[in-house]
């Protein structure tokens, strides 16, 4: 018999001596190791393709079609759509008097059909709000030029200091930065909607070159966010991919719920991290990226969402890895729960800090066995990494007063990636820098309550006519954190 090749296209040959039944031995122990192997890939592909938004770091924009129609749903309520009977009525208040721009009156006739006169006994208000016609404002500056009589010397006349050397004054300027960082239009949109609704042309490339001076002047700003945003107590951070052209550059955000401090790096590595925290000392919070673990240990707290998303993946795996999995998920999420519970009594229930203090032995339990259960698997290598990072998963439990999650950062981010996806990415260093800055002024104004448009024409308003800007945002100072233990 020569030597054994696995056809399966034949019937099986039958061996007749001791050495032709080691050689089919072999080709079956060979083909089955291949087959274990081609097993394991096979599993690695479906388990990147059952990867989305629930599971994973994936967007939910980037959820297949089937995904999106597998997610889960809030129950019915068994309500109609709309208000709900018993709610609060809100209603557009009056304005007063002395903000109307025309009054008109409208009388009743003067008799009744019945013959009688008609008194005027008193009104009913009816206010209508309408847009006027709008029209930009041209100014033209004759700079006159002289000739002295005697001397022939040659005299020129000089603008005034608050008069832009440029074409734009600070109301158009502060505009095209209100619709590129806040409302996330592109260059082109700008554009078309400047000569839409004001009836102005300007080429992109004098749009974009608008962008120059506006940077310079956000500057000072910008730099008091970072200080602030440093300064604070809690912060959390997180990153997200930026593009320069066809470059892949990283954005960065520390934010807390007064301010946002954004950041363009070339990095998504700690040294990039140390740039954006600097000198903060306070409690970072952040998902499991491995570039912030320079930050003491202490005084860092990981993302329970995060942590929750990993074990989904566990929990959707095979055999006892998935029965593991969905046992620590199950702990994960009941620890998220009372950690909620506990927040809502403003950390006065002692109750729910003894469920957590038993959750953290049980979930630290549990992982270990899963850990020695499954060896140098995957999953096992999953549960060890977990165990390495599971001190930064209970920080706020000696910091009441931490979030559990990092949604504070991604919905920072929530802006940008808006923007990235409607826009033609940066094209330049200039571009690199001007985002951070427009979309930290921009965020900080939304979670500060004050009008954005308003703060960029003063900020536009002072770097022309003083050449410096002075103007600051109200930052307020940071508090302690209530109820904090050593």
């Amino acid at each position: 018999m020569k030597d054994f090749e696995l056809d399966l296209s034949r019937p099986p040959p039958l061996p007749e001596t001791v050495e032709e039944c080691h050689r089919v031995i072999k080709a079956l122990w060979r083909a089955l190791g291949e087959f274990q192997q081609l097993k394991a890939r096979v599993e690695e592909l479906e388990e990147q393709l059952a990867c989305g938004s629930d599971n994973s770091s994936k967007p939910p924009s980037q959820d297949s079609p089937k995904q999106r129609a597998e997610r889960k749903r809030k129950r019915p309520t068994g309500r109609k759509k709309g208000a709900q009977a018993g709610h609060v009525k809100h209603e557009r208040a009056l304005v007063s008097e002395a903000e109307l721009d025309e009054i008109r009156h409208h009388y009743p006739q003067g008799r009744c059909g019945c013959g009688g006169s008609v008194e005027i006994k008193g009104y009913r208000p009816h206010q209508v709000f309408d847009l006027p016609q709008i029209r930009y404002q041209v100014v033209e500056h004759r700079i006159y030029e002289g000739r002295c009589c005697d001397c022939g010397r040659k005299h020129r006349g000089a603008l005034p200091s608050e008069v832009p050397t440029g074409q734009m004054g600070p109301g158009l300027m502060a505009w095209i930065g209100l619709m590129t960082g806040r409302y996330h239009l592109s260059l082109r949109e700008v554009a078309a909607l400047l000569e839409e609704q004001w009836g102005l042309k300007f080429s992109l490339g004098a749009i974009s070159e608008s962008q120059l001076p506006l940077q310079a002047w956000l500057g000072p700003v910008y730099n008091q966010i970072g200080e602030a945003v440093r300064k604070a107590l809690i912060a959390h951070a997180d990153e997200t991919r930026h593009y320069r052209g066809r470059s892949v550059y990283w954005l960065w955000t520390l934010t807390t719920d007064e301010v946002t401090y954004f950041m363009t790096h070339y990095s998504r590595g700690k040294g990039a991290a140390k740039v954006l925290i600097g000198d903060f000392q306070g409690i970072l919070v952040t998902d499991r990226h491995g570039a912030y673990n320079d930050h003491p240990e202490a005084q860092h707290q990981y993302c329970w969402a995060h942590l929750i998303r990993n074990l989904e993946r566990i929990a959707g795996r095979k055999g006892k890895a998935g029965e593991d999995g969905k046992h620590l998920l199950r702990i994960a999420r009941l620890t998220v729960h009372c950690g909620k519970r506990w927040q809502q009594s403003r950390y006065r229930t002692d109750r729910y800090r003894r469920r957590l203090i038993c959750l953290k032995d049980t979930f630290r339990r549990e992982l270990e066995q899963a850990a020695r259960r499954h060896g140098d698997s995957k999953t096992g290598r999953s549960c060890r990494k977990l165990l390495g990072d599971f001190p930064r998963f209970w920080t706020f439990l000696d910091h009441p007063g931490v979030p559990m999650t990092n949604n504070t950062a991604e919905r920072a981010l929530r802006p940008y990636v808006i923007w990235r996806k409607t826009s033609f990415f940066s094209q330049s260093h200039r571009g690199d820098c001007f985002r951070p800055m427009i979309l930290s002024v921009v965020e900080t104004c939304k979670r500060l309550e004050i009008g954005v448009y308003q703060t960029l024409r003063t900020i536009c308003a002072q770097g022309m006519q003083q050449g410096e800007v002075t103007f600051r945002l109200p930052i307020p100072e940071n508090q302690v954190l209530a109820g904090a233990r050593p």
